[in-house]
């Protein structure tokens, strides 16, 4: 008896979790919703295949059906962190690459111990919910046997049919989600994962052309001779940031700021916008599709692109005589990728020679790496011109803590910033308030751009040209639903004649692009600067 009642109780919360499991939406906006958590269609269809298999055969189905329902729930959970963190459906084939970028997140924003302590609480429950579904999946197989009574048989198969009667009845609402919404949604995988292999196919072919690769190595990228060249990225700087009325007061009052600035100094600004091929983290998409002149926006097509011959704007640039380098702070390890973009030096925490401690896991603030980049590279004038791509940290999540910008003499070896590097609340704090996180967002955005425009107007002189840009929109959290992709890009120098090609361009005068400004695609910006600033 008591056997008994144990088999039913695993059985009803084996029903249950696979209601859960199949009714559970992959977008954490639409949790909620009642319509949701109607009845799912693929439920009672699955106990109707299991019992119609012959009753001795049905151990091992048993055991597929409580596997796949776990696989089910393991990528409507990763739906949920993709479309929050890069508004995309999690790609299975890619994805799993971004666990370590993932990961030094996570545990930057709570702390190591407890990021652990999570991961080990996740695995618990998932292994836990597996060991149930397949006991419970394996006793929902030997309810209906031969040995049992026919009327005991009848019951239950009219309880199932009930259920598949209801699932269907309740899709013609018209508020209800589409029947079977679990099996359409793998079918989505699936159909997006084919559909990936279709336009990597049509990118390759693309790729081979390449007229500005052709260009000669005398009319390279003339108009730009003598320059230092330096592509800054700003850590998820989005058009969010100079748009939405959360932030706009703030960054308006910053961008008037750096073009009183700038003009002081006698540097000119031009902006517009760039859409870029990623959102919310996956800065290396937006760097090869500068870079490659392609439209780098999944991991895929990144990987590809590092096995191809595609001349990179790196290697552009040092065809025509620059010294090229990648400045990296992120980077603790050898950077692999570099055998693609192939840049002459590359500058990462290893060797900038930060002394400082880091902010949780960014490795040292925006103003060092300037200020690294000064005396390490563009320091005297008997050298070649210097072509850079900088990838800022300070304004990637957690957000905090956000330095002050100091004067530059005292900056030093960095540990000048031990005071600030574990000042104010915890990441793991500061992340329970999404207006905290908002407002940690925007102090460290205006703290980016105030020390880019420092930098420029301290160190700058007449050679310098400035080309820096959003690498990519932050996550949901911070921009809301339905925001672009769009990024601002600006252009800073003295000279104008650079500028003045830009206003050709339809770039908008100063630090603050409008609606009627230039607006480009990311991979656009290759071919223009190579085309506007070669000779015929």
């Amino acid at each position: 008896m008591a056997d008994s009642i144990k088999r039913t109780g695993v059985m009803v919360i084996t029903l249950v979790l696979a209601y859960i499991v199949l009714a559970l939406p992959n977008q954490i906006t639409t949790l909620g919703h009642p319509g949701e958590w109607l009845p799912p269609l693929e439920l009672p269809l699955m106990l109707m295949a299991l019992w119609y298999i012959p009753h001795r055969l049905r151990r091992l189905p048993a055991s597929l059906l409580a596997v796949s329902l776990v696989l089910v729930l393991l990528l409507k959970l990763a739906d949920m962190v993709a479309l929050q963190a890069y508004w995309r459906i999690f790609d299975p084939v890619a994805d799993w690459r971004l666990l370590g970028p993932g990961w030094n997140v996570l545990s930057g924003t709570l702390g190591a111990g407890r990021a652990w302590l999570l991961a080990a609480a996740l695995a618990a429950i998932l292994m836990l919910v597996l060991g149930l579904m397949v006991l419970g999946w394996r006793s929902l197989a030997r309810v209906v046997s031969p040995e049992h009574s026919k009327r005991r048989r009848v019951t239950l198969w009219s309880m199932v049919a009930a259920l598949l009667l209801a699932s269907m009845a309740v899709t013609l609402s018209p508020d209800a989600p589409p029947a079977a919404k679990t099996s359409r949604l793998v079918v989505e995988h699936v159909m997006q994962s084919r559909q990936n292999l279709q336009d990597l196919a049509a990118l390759k072919e693309h790729a081979g052309h390449d007229p500005v690769a052709q260009t000669p190595a005398r009319e390279l990228l003339s108009g730009l001779k003598g320059h230092d060249v330096l592509f800054v990225f700003i850590e998820s700087y989005g058009r969010t940031a100079l748009e939405d009325e959360r932030y706009t007061g703030v960054m308006r009052s910053r961008m008037k700021a750096i073009d009183s600035e700038l003009g002081r100094s006698g540097f000119g600004a031009r902006s517009a916008w760039l859409t870029s091929p990623t959102v919310g983290g996956q800065s290396w998409l937006a760097h090869a599709t500068l870079q490659s002149g392609l439209w780098i926006n999944s991991q895929r097509r990144y990987n590809w692109l590092m096995d191809t011959g595609r001349v990179s704007l790196a290697r552009l640039f040092g065809r025509a005589g620059w010294q090229t380098m990648a400045v990296e702070p992120a980077l603790t390890a050898e950077w692999l990728a570099n055998r693609y973009f192939q840049f002459d030096r590359v500058l990462d925490a290893r060797n900038l020679g930060y002394e400082g401690e880091p902010f949780n896991w960014i490795t040292m603030p925006d103003q060092y790496t300037y200020s690294a980049l000064q005396h390490l590279a563009l320091a005297g004038t008997d050298r070649a011109p210097v072509m850079a791509e900088i990838a800022t940290l300070t304004s990637h999540a957690p957000w905090t803590p956000i330095p002050p910008l100091i004067d530059w003499s005292d900056v030093g070896n960095g540990r000048i910033f031990n005071q600030w590097a574990s000042s104010g609340d915890p990441p793991d704090v500061v992340w329970q308030d999404s207006d905290r996180v908002r407002a940690q967002y925007l102090k460290s955005v205006d703290y980016a751009l105030q020390t880019l425009a420092s930098f420029v107007t301290h160190y700058g002189d007449d050679r310098l040209v400035v080309i820096a840009m959003g690498d990519h929109q932050p996550a949901s959290l911070i921009t809301g639903e339905g925001a672009s992709m769009d990024v601002p890009v600006h252009v800073m120098t003295r000279d104008a004649s650079v500028l003045q090609r830009f206003d050709e361009w339809g770039w908008r005068s100063g630090m603050l692009p409008d609606q009627s400004s230039a607006h480009w695609g990311m991979d656009a910006l290759r071919e223009r600067l190579v085309e506007g600033f070669s000779a015929p």
